[in-house]
């Protein structure tokens, strides 16, 4: 996985293609500092051992699918690309590794920028609407994701056996990943609670306003030559609608966890404390 992330960061300021030299040299600086050790792998020989750590390593990307190999027969050379479904499990490792930005921050401008564009540009069509349905979705899944992850910091209040370990595992891991990473972003006015007026006061003005309604059935029917009718309209705006709501629903059980998990954390500094 250390390797496959390495390749994609080198990949991200290539125009298209990687070359093989590019690739072992990124991950011999990757792994310079690291002790690592490879077992023989089946389909190795001992011819295979001899080559450095990092050609084995791409050897074994390239042989299990992660990566593949183009020819440029123009140029004789052979390029390094990251297949479409090797691509999805990047973003997936990048996401556990913490190295995307946070997704709240990311789907709540989204949402807004894209309904401002909806309700104001006169090129704009339903396509954007469903857009700002689909942020609306994933915000919602990121919140679920966060509340149903409370219960592993409940787990290690009671893994923890003296009172500086419990500090240590509050302060780094609760406080520094939950905390400021994402329950204070949608606590504070630089986030959910900025946009929330705005988007919701112009979804209710789009659904009573049949004249630009109307109009936005026919720049659809300009621009894309689809018919939609004002209903449909009023329909994808009403589901956005509630999930706002259903976002609203799961900051407050987020407030009520995070109040349990304090009130949980005092009341075991004070049983390390007294040994009652």
């Amino acid at each position: 996985i250390d390797a496959l992330l390495r390749v994609n960061e080198e990949y991200q300021y290539s125009n298209y293609y990687l070359s093989r030299e590019i690739c072992v040299q990124a991950l011999t600086d990757c792994f310079a500092k690291q002790k690592v050790t490879l077992e023989q792998e089946e389909t190795e020989d001992d011819f295979d051992l001899l080559e450095p750590l990092s050609t084995r390593i791409l050897n074994w990307l390239l042989r299990t699918g992660w990566l593949k190999k183009v020819e440029d027969y123009g140029t004789m050379a052979v390029n390094i690309v990251i297949p479409d479904y090797a691509a999805v499990f990047v973003d997936a490792f990048a996401h556990l590794a913490g190295e995307d930005e946070d997704e709240t921050q990311v789907y709540i401008q989204n949402i807004y920028g894209i309904l401002f564009a909806f309700k104001n540009d006169p090129r704009s069509n339903i396509s954007l609407l469903k857009t700002a349905l689909v942020n609306t979705r994933r915000l919602n899944k990121t919140l679920q994701d966060m509340l149903h992850n409370m219960d592993k910091f409940f787990g290690s209040l009671l893994e923890q056996g003296s009172y500086g370990d419990l500090l240590q595992e509050h302060l780094e891991g609760y406080v520094e990943e939950i905390v400021q990473k994402k329950y204070h972003i949608l606590k504070t006015s630089d986030n959910f609670y900025l946009y929330k007026a705005d988007i919701k006061r112009w979804l209710s003005e789009m659904r009573q306003d049949p004249l630009w309604l109307e109009e936005v059935c026919r720049r659809n029917r300009q621009l894309r030559g689809v018919e939609v009718q004002g209903e449909t309209v009023i329909g994808q705006l009403e589901l956005i609608e509630r999930g706002f709501d259903d976002i609203e629903h799961r900051i407050m059980n987020m407030d009520r966890e995070h109040t349990r998990y304090i009130r949980a954390t005092v009341t075991r500094m004070n049983y390390l404390l007294n040994k009652e």
